[in-house]
């Protein structure tokens, strides 16, 4: 029988903050798209987001993108809400990308498993 992994209460808090966060992108984008409200609420869920790929730290990096995505694409929803304007958003979701690939350390561990890639 295969052995459960044990959870520590940090993961344990950023996979309910995984939850939380995509529930309210969801509300989010299902409550009047487009208007102010959404952006505010596409914004809280980003942030949640955030937090929960700080607490969840999985080893496995297509996770982590997947999570920084979603919170990078809940600011930019947040930021062409209030700006209209396609360059601005598209600068702040690069920023952003770029701010929290370097803040939770994905640089240095996809370095360190670079030698488990295929090779040709």
């Amino acid at each position: 029988m295969k052995r459960l992994r044990q959870l520590t209460f940090l993961q344990s808090f950023g996979y309910l903050a995984l939850v939380l966060g995509v529930l309210i992108e969801i509300y989010a984008l299902f409550n009047g798209p487009g208007s102010r409200l959404s952006g505010d609420d596409m914004f809280g869920g980003a942030v949640v987001l955030a937090l929960a790929t700080a607490f969840i730290h999985s080893k496995n990096l297509p996770v982590n993108l997947t999570l920084i995505a979603l919170s990078t694409l809940g600011f930019a929803y947040f930021t062409f809400i209030y700006t209209q304007a396609w360059f601005w958003t598209i600068v702040l979701a690069v920023l952003v990308a770029a701010f929290m690939i370097y803040f939770f350390g994905l640089r240095g561990e996809v370095r360190r498993n670079q030698s488990e890639w295929f090779h040709f």
